[in-house]
C-alpha cells in the first residue's frame, strides 16, 4: 500500500499541474479557465490530500481508516 499511496500522490500532482497549465501548454479547449480545468484541479486536490494524509498517518504510526 505504501507504493500505491506514493504513486497516487505523484499522479495527483501531475494531474494538477496539467490542469492548471493547460492553456499555457496548448491543451486547453478555449482561452480561460474552463470546466475541464476546474474538474481536473478538484480531482487532483482530492488525490493529493487523501494520499498525503495516508502517508503522514503511516509515518506517525497511526492506522489507516
Amino acid at each position: 500500500m505504501r507504493a500505491l499511496d506514493w504513486t497516487v500522490l505523484v499522479i495527483g500532482t501531475a494531474l494538477g499541474v496539467v490542469a492548471l497549465t493547460a492553456d499555457l501548454i496548448g491543451a486547453g479547449g478555449f482561452p480561460g479557465f474552463g470546466w475541464k480545468q476546474v474538474l481536473g484541479t478538484a480531482v487532483a486536490l482530492v488525490l493529493v490530500a487523501v494520499s498525503a494524509l495516508r502517508i503522514v498517518r503511516r509515518e506517525r504510526g497511526k492506522p489507516d481508516p
